[in-house]
């Protein structure tokens, strides 16, 4: 393992953040900003994003770009994401 990769994967043990793509962390904050408006009273934590493609368009990510940084969150260990009827909820660590 190279100098730089364990310094990133010794800084990641401290923030999950670290080490993530630009396009992750744009969607990571696009998400906190959608938490702090339509998070649930019922459920501690999670939170839904009404029309949340096309507001993310608007921030030049693409429906692969969000895909893929969905994936890198959720392998992150920094979302999670369920369904519940047709509506999904995300939830940040």
């Amino acid at each position: 393992m190279s100098l730089t990769r364990a310094i990133v994967s010794c800084y990641s043990a401290i923030n999950p953040l670290v080490g993530l793509s630009s396009t992750a962390l744009r969607l990571y904050g696009a998400l906190e900003v959608f938490r702090d408006t339509y998070q649930s009273p019922m459920k501690d934590g999670w939170f839904r994003a009404p029309q949340l493609d096309k507001r993310l368009r608007q921030i030049s990510l693409s429906k692969w770009e969000i895909e893929k940084g969905f994936t890198e969150l959720i392998d992150a260990g920094l979302l999670q994401i369920r369904t519940e009827r047709k509506t999904r909820w995300f939830q940040l660590k």
